[in-house]
């Protein structure tokens, strides 16, 4: 799914990322240049040690310090997840 240049802020993506556990087909997710920050990331990787059927997601463009996640996408890795960011 395609969501780039769509202006999601934190709240938007915590709740996309809510909303994505009772998904069980959607496998990729692009939320390339919108406003999301760490808060999303955290989001997204309580989901995927839940349970998820994406197998990647894009965060390019966001106001996201890699410094700052680096340690949350090396779990997600782990767990199979192509991140971009």
């Amino acid at each position: 799914m395609k969501l780039l240049k769509n202006k999601i802020t934190d709240e938007g993506g915590i709740a996309l990322a809510n909303a994505l556990y009772h998904n069980n087909t959607l496998q990729t997710l692009n939320l390339t240049q919108n406003l999301v920050t760490e808060k999303t990331i955290d989001a997204f990787l309580e989901l995927f040690k839940k349970k998820t059927t994406l197998k990647t997601i894009y965060f390019n463009q966001n106001s996201i310090s890699l410094r700052n996640v680096k340690n949350k996408i090396k779990e997600m890795t782990q767990l199979g997840i192509n991140v971009s960011i």
